[in-house]
């Protein structure tokens, strides 16, 4: 049994090490529960600033909006002294003027721009704009894009770059919400895949909110084959029927995908003149390009634009043979396809057929 007077020095080394470990561990113990301590009542304090603050700003806000009898620039002076002393408070302010912003109309709105400019809010989402920080960015953009503030077009336009989807979002969003006679110009600028999401959040956008529609013939030139695509089909949606001849020449184009668009739009605007470059193209064409054009032929063509495209399906394409057995029931006035052809042996079948093909369109 260990002696109580013993002398620290002369205690065997592993009570030593016991006693270092067990006041190193009460010390991080102390320090996790003080921390823990000092986060939760800065919370509460926060979170009691917060509720003071956006109740101080909802009295403002009802008075500067309704009564016509304060002097509204003393008034914001006054509450940008009393009141605005961090980052925080802007914050909290700006997220209430949003909600303003959202539940108002009319001249209203205009009186919330006034508090949103006389309480610095644009200043500081301006420098929140500078910062390298992705999410200081698009937290500017949303509430510049809610507001429809527009801000100088050198500090949203590198943003239509960013790596980062969101903040190429928001930049999408800001301009749709900012431009009312040319919301799509940054589609001039734009860089980059256009994701079929940011397709519908555009053209969702365009019916939503009060636009001048624009010409989508615009970009059907653009570098970008996303863009290209996407601008087709928004002829089609909007019913942009002068841009007919653009769509036929995209027919041309060297991209599978904007051809395969073009192909889709011309058979559901029913555009019949489109029909005999479609086939002229059809033994280049990628396999899903061909189905289409048998498809297009089905719904503005006749058995004998059917009937050239036989010699161009190859027997391996099976596929193909089956589209073209099953669209060849449209025309069975025309051809006894069904007597010559069975689904189930097509392949083996499909050289016969082809020779029959190839001597009634000479007429032998």
């Amino acid at each position: 049994m260990l002696n109580p007077t013993l002398e620290l020095e002369d205690w065997p080394f592993i009570l030593k090490v016991n006693l270092l470990l067990s006041i190193f561990f009460l010390i991080i113990t102390l320090l996790f529960v003080g921390l823990v301590l000092y986060l939760r009542i800065q919370k509460n304090f926060k979170e009691a600033h917060r509720k003071k603050l956006e109740t101080k700003f909802i009295d403002f806000a009802n008075t500067f909006l309704f009564d016509d009898s304060i002097n509204k620039s003393k008034e914001l002076a006054n509450f940008k002294f009393d009141n605005i002393k961090s980052s925080y408070d802007y914050k909290i302010l700006i997220k209430q003027v949003l909600i303003f912003d959202e539940n108002l109309k009319g001249e209203s709105t205009a009186l919330i721009k006034e508090i949103f400019y006389g309480l610095g809010l644009y200043r500081f989402l301006l420098k929140d704009l500078k910062r390298k920080e992705w999410f200081n960015k698009a937290r500017a953009l949303f509430a510049f894009s809610k507001l429809g503030i527009a801000v100088p077009d050198q500090l949203i336009m590198p943003l239509l770059q960013s790596k980062r989807v969101e903040l190429k979002q928001h930049a999408i969003l800001y301009f749709l919400n900012t431009s009312k006679t040319d919301p799509l110009v940054f589609l001039d600028n734009l860089e980059g895949r256009l994701t079929l999401w940011q397709q519908v959040l555009i053209e969702n956008s365009l019916k939503s909110f009060e636009v001048e529609i624009p010409d989508f013939a615009r970009w059907l030139n653009h570098k970008e084959d996303s863009i290209v695509v996407f601008c087709i089909k928004m002829i089609l949606s909007f019913n942009q029927f002068q841009n007919i001849p653009f769509l036929i020449d995209c027919l041309d184009h060297t991209s599978e995908n904007v051809r395969h668009q073009a192909i889709q739009v011309l058979q559901a605007m029913e555009v019949s003149e489109a029909l005999q470059l479609m086939v002229a193209h059809f033994p280049e064409e990628t396999p899903a390009n061909k189905r289409s054009i048998l498809y297009a032929i089905s719904k503005i063509g006749a058995y004998k634009d059917l009937q050239t495209l036989v010699p161009h399906i190859h027997k391996e394409e099976e596929n193909l043979q089956i589209d073209f057995y099953k669209i060849s029931g449209l025309f069975d006035e025309k051809i006894p396809v069904k007597k010559l052809l069975n689904i189930e042996t097509i392949s083996k079948d499909w050289e016969d057929f082809q020779q029959y093909s190839i001597n009634r369109s000479i007429g032998a």
